[in-house]
């Protein structure tokens, strides 16, 4: 597997957001590359702190596909690369400064600790598990997930529920959308402030947990919804208001913050019609939790208004992080079994797939090496095996 990533630890969101992908561009960008033959199947994670293409690479010949990691690895992910930055708008050297680039062992490893929420900026947090599976379900319905993605992912996914029933993380969950609601509480309490908070895009995944945590702390949430949204996709609770995303303006005086978190490709709010509606006792306070922006930043240009972007949250998550550490090593010991019985059960399905007879002994022998050999080396054996079977 190949992996091209660009998250919050090494790019800031104004170039970020560059490299999101729509669930249609995903569609599209990933049918052109199987088209082509450049990959034998793929999944495009793209939530708001990261963008990460994931790629299985078709086999050139059966010695490559034994070897797991094909020898023109290399040259794929130069293909890759100059087909994103071509899709995308951009150039070479922006994709090369700001991407990670995973092959073989290293990838599987990434994506699990990715799945597992050991790469997120809050440790642990719960988002990008089903933000992952969302991606995943979206390629297998365009039948973009061959067998080795669908080994891999569901592996990474049962390895994330390992590590939640093993380990104390999830005991105190912190998502973005939790920090931002600690933040927005917090704000109210030092200026003052009535108990109201306007949420552009409340039924979203990370809006409605903004909505949520903030009516638990007992402060009234107004939420907009759009007119096609029916009624079962928007959240039931005492002390949520609902209303149309057209009337968001009108409630400006009404509310001490905004906070919007939407998938919108235009802005939720813009200068000239937030000038246009702002009253003296209007919010002062906006908090952007998309990616790309929700909102105009022209407003911030406007006397006393201040807005908020996911990068601000990055140190509130690093002090989060601090208390979650001891839990994460745990979590990283598990992740690493998970990897190595992934690769290990790839290893063996590619070696039986290539194998002309499949010898008793031979078998009995391959399956006692799985369980006391690491990887790395079950898989040299496997190959010195292949070869003596094969070429005698």
């Amino acid at each position: 597997m190949l992996c091209i990533s660009v998250t919050y630890k090494r790019t800031p969101d104004k170039i970020r957001q560059k490299f999101s992908f729509t669930r249609q561009e995903h569609k599209e960008f990933l049918n052109a590359l199987i088209s082509d033959g450049i990959i034998a199947g793929g999944v495009i994670i793209s939530t708001c702190n990261r963008n990460e293409l994931y790629a299985t690479i078709n086999k050139t010949n059966e010695r490559d596909s034994i070897g797991f990691l094909n020898i023109s690895s290399g040259i794929v992910l130069r293909k890759l690369e100059e087909r994103m930055a071509e899709y995308k708008g951009l150039s070479k050297e922006e994709i090369r400064s700001n991407c990670y680039f995973y092959q073989g062992k290293r990838a599987v490893l990434h994506l699990y600790r990715v799945v597992c929420g050991l790469d997120s900026m809050v440790l642990g947090e719960d988002e990008i598990l089903h933000q992952a599976k969302e991606a995943y379900l979206l390629s297998k319905d365009i039948g973009a997930v061959c067998g080795e993605l669908n080994i891999l992912f569901q592996g990474a996914f049962n390895c994330a529920k390992v590590s939640k029933s093993r380990t104390d993380i999830a005991k105190t969950p912190v998502s973005i959308g939790t920090l931002t609601a600690n933040y927005v509480e917090q704000y109210i309490k030092d200026n003052n402030r009535q108990k109201s908070v306007l949420v552009i895009g409340a039924s979203g995944q990370i809006g409605s947990i903004v909505a949520k945590d903030l009516i638990a702390k007992n402060i009234s949430v107004i939420g907009t919804t759009r007119k096609h949204k029916s009624e079962y996709d928007v959240l039931h609770l005492a002390g949520l208001e609902w209303i149309g995303f057209d009337k968001r303006y009108d409630y400006l005086n009404k509310v001490s913050v905004v906070v919007s978190a939407t998938r919108s490709p235009h802005y939720t709010l813009t200068r000239g019609e937030y000038e246009a509606a702002q009253l003296p006792d209007a919010t002062n306070l906006l908090v952007d939790l998309a990616v790309p922006f929700d909102i105009d930043r022209d407003i911030e240009l406007i006397e006393s208004v201040e807005i908020l972007g996911l990068d601000h949250f990055k140190q509130l998550a690093k002090r989060n992080n601090e208390l979650k550490s001891a839990e994460g090593k745990k979590i990283e010991a598990i992740v690493s079994e998970g990897v190595e019985e992934v690769l290990k059960r790839l290893f063996i399905r590619d070696f039986l797939n290539n194998l002309p007879e499949k010898k008793e002994q031979v078998m009995k022998m391959v399956y006692y090496l799985k369980d006391i050999l690491d990887s790395d080396s079950f898989l040299k054996v496997l190959e010195k095996i292949y070869i003596q079977e094969v070429e005698g």
